[in-house]
């Protein structure tokens, strides 16, 4: 059940991600401004459509996922009592393309350019953006569904699968023409 739980409760953050390629376009986020490295911040893959895009399609997932939970009714597949839910459902969302904006950053500094592979930080950049934000924000969410008794092993499912769902809908954004490498 704990690892339903976590993989439930991820759902937003897994799905800013992808439709921050759908939406994306536009006005990057770094402005086209460069560090003084020469490299630009982030580039051209990190636009605000995509991350309003991204954070919005996040938080209606997250909004349809609390309807769903309402007719079942379960506490641990909960993201809270609304209002307080809200926030938690802007956080997944938002943090998921907040530490996909910072891989973009450490990569850009280490010298690898925008569709070149960095094992370990493509996988896991978003998530640890979403995770890192909850944690702080709503600390007491966090640990109670990731953290207390049985919700770590949801954190481990979480860690352990997210490489293989990452994978799995780049090879679809590739195959459907939305990115231009499979990785």
């Amino acid at each position: 059940m704990a690892v339903l739980q976590g993989l439930w409760l991820m759902i937003p953050a897994y799905v800013a991600n992808p439709a921050a390629v759908l939406f994306g376009g536009g006005k990057p986020v770094d402005g086209g401004a460069t560090h003084r490295d020469g490299r630009r911040y982030l580039g051209d893959g990190k636009t605000w459509r995509g991350l309003a895009g991204g954070t919005l399609l996040g938080m209606v997932v997250g909004f349809v996922q609390m309807g769903i939970n309402l007719g079942v009714d379960h506490p641990d597949f909960s993201f809270g009592v609304f209002p307080f839910s809200i926030l938690v459902i802007f956080l997944l969302p938002f943090g998921a393309l907040l530490g996909d904006m910072l891989g973009s950053y450490i990569k850009r500094r280490m010298g690898i350019e925008r569709g070149q592979k960095a094992p370990g930080l493509d996988q896991y950049d978003f998530l640890i953006g979403a995770i890192l934000l909850v944690a702080i924000f709503q600390t007491h969410w966090f640990l109670a569904h990731y953290i207390y008794w049985e919700a770590t092993l949801g954190l481990i499912a979480v860690l352990v699968l997210t490489p293989a769902l990452h994978r799995i809908v780049n090879i679809i954004g590739y195959k459907i023409g939305k990115k231009e490498v499979p990785w």
